[in-house]
């Protein structure tokens, strides 16, 4: 289904392939047919080579790390993901307005005002990765702030960080995700 959005638009002959690693395609044999004679990355060898940068991708079976790695690479270029089970892309697919293919529907956010000015004293407050003390300590108070709304969602804000932050590469979302699950638990 992925394959045939992608051929739909028009992006088929130009499409990367993106998964966790390469031994991946061996669980798929549509998949791995499909990855004949195409780029294909994966977190490890993203750094080698610049080759897919604004090509269309599909994505299969990703986390955060492969998201990552489709919106980098993509740039505004048609993403076709096929999920795991182990890992929902929903809040991602609602932050860039994803069409669902198997739902038949348009992802969406709606925000309030002051949840989404949170949003984006997160994004500022990331300003060292959330590491040093001022970061973190201003990322636990509007965590908070968050909760005080009954805001406060894990996935949304990796996911906002993601798509529409100044931080987006996966070590800083995996230490974002560590600050909130750190938040959660001490809640």
């Amino acid at each position: 289904m992925a394959a045939a959005f992608l051929e739909r638009l028009g992006a088929c002959s130009s499409a990367i392939v993106i998964v966790p690693q390469k031994g991946t395609l061996d669980y798929s044999g549509p998949l791995k047919q499909y990855a004949r004679n195409r780029t294909i990355l994966t977190p490890r060898n993203s750094n080698q080579s610049p080759i897919g940068l604004g090509h269309p991708a599909l994505v299969y079976a990703p986390a955060l790390k492969e998201l990552e790695l489709a919106t980098r690479y993509t740039r505004d270029s048609p993403i076709a993901v096929v999920e795991d089970q182990f890992f929902s892309c929903a809040r991602w697919a609602d932050e860039i307005g994803a069409v669902n293919l198997v739902e038949l529907r348009i992802h969406s956010t709606e925000r309030s005002v002051a949840h989404q000015r949170i949003l984006e004293r997160i994004d500022f407050a990331g300003d060292s990765g959330w590491a040093d003390a001022p970061g973190k300590r201003d990322l636990i108070r509007h965590l908070g702030e968050l909760a005080e709304i009954d805001a406060l969602d894990k996935d949304e804000i990796l996911a906002y960080q993601l798509i529409r932050g100044r931080y987006r590469y996966s070590e800083f979302l995996a230490r974002l995700g560590e600050e909130i699950d750190g938040f959660q638990h001490r809640s």
